[in-house]
């Protein structure tokens, strides 16, 4: 159908119902499922913002102007970021031993501790969403998902 004999209602039909909005909608409903796990186990200060932060940190620590760039946002963002998840107790600046000038921005105990309830909180809400879907299309939605994920991160040439 050309664009211009769309109705509102097409348009309004296509906003609600397309593969973006869907993978909001569960993106969205996964972070609040993970803020509220982390808040049982008494993480109650970490912010939806700070997943920036964690989820791109490697486990032996990151330059930030790296982070930044995984997370597809500016230093200076990325470094008010780093400063509450680092008040927080959660990551620490450290030098990085290549470069004195630069620093590497790495877990604390704490933060490893969230990490390792974070897998835990994850894997519960995957479970949650296999008993919503069953097992199978759980397991093809997993596949799918990292297909097109890579795909779109390494395209072929």
């Amino acid at each position: 159908m050309p664009q211009s004999d769309l109705t509102q209602e097409d348009i309004e039909h296509y906003r609600r119902n397309n593969i973006g909005q869907a993978l909001l909608d569960v993106a969205k409903d996964f972070q609040r499922s993970a803020l509220d796990g982390f808040a049982a186990r008494g993480h109650r200060q970490l912010q939806a913002a700070h997943q920036s932060v964690v989820s791109f940190l490697s486990l032996d620590g990151t330059r930030l102007t790296e982070l930044a760039a995984r997370a597809g946002m500016t230093k200076q963002a990325m470094g008010q970021l780093v400063d509450e998840v680092e008040r927080l107790g959660y990551v620490e600046r450290i030098p990085d031993p290549s470069d004195g000038r630069a620093k590497i921005v790495r877990f604390t105990h704490k933060g490893r501790s969230l990490i390792k309830a974070g897998t835990e909180i994850g894997g519960n809400i995957q479970a949650r969403y296999a008993e919503l879907i069953g097992e199978k299309k759980m397991a093809c939605l997993r596949e799918l998902l990292e297909e097109l994920h890579h795909s779109i991160r390494h395209p072929s040439p």
